[in-house]
C-alpha cells in the first residue's frame, strides 16, 4: 500500500468531528474524536514533521481509531464519511 500524506488525512479527520486534544505534546499533534458535544475514546495522533503514513502508521492508527486498516484508507481520503464512521462506532458500543 501507497502511503498517505499525513496533512491531508490530519485534515480529512478534523472534517470529520475530530479536534485537537487539550493537552499539548512537542513531537505529535493529538486529536479526538467528539460526538454530540462528548468526548469518545477515538483518540490518535499525527507527527509534527510531516512524516507519511506508511503500511505500520495506518496499521496502529487504524486500532486506536476502531477502523479496520481497509475501512482507515476511504476514512482518510474522505470517501468513508462521518456518518458511516459513527455507525461504525456504534456497531463496536464504543459510542
Amino acid at each position: 500500500m501507497s502511503p498517505l500524506n499525513s496533512k491531508e488525512t490530519y485534515k480529512s479527520f478534523c472534517k470529520k468531528g475530530f479536534k485537537d486534544a487539550v493537552n499539548k505534546s512537542k513531537d505529535h499533534i493529538r486529536i479526538e474524536f467528539w460526538y454530540e458535544g462528548k468526548l469518545t475514546r477515538s483518540r490518535t495522533k499525527f507527527s509534527h514533521n510531516g512524516q507519511e503514513l506508511n503500511d505500520y502508521l495506518i496499521r496502529e492508527m487504524s486500532k486506536q481509531i476502531y477502523l479496520t486498516k481497509k475501512e482507515f484508507v476511504p476514512f482518510a481520503k474522505c470517501t468513508l464519511s462521518e456518518k458511516e464512521y459513527i455507525e461504525i462506532l456504534k456497531k463496536q458500543s464504543i459510542i
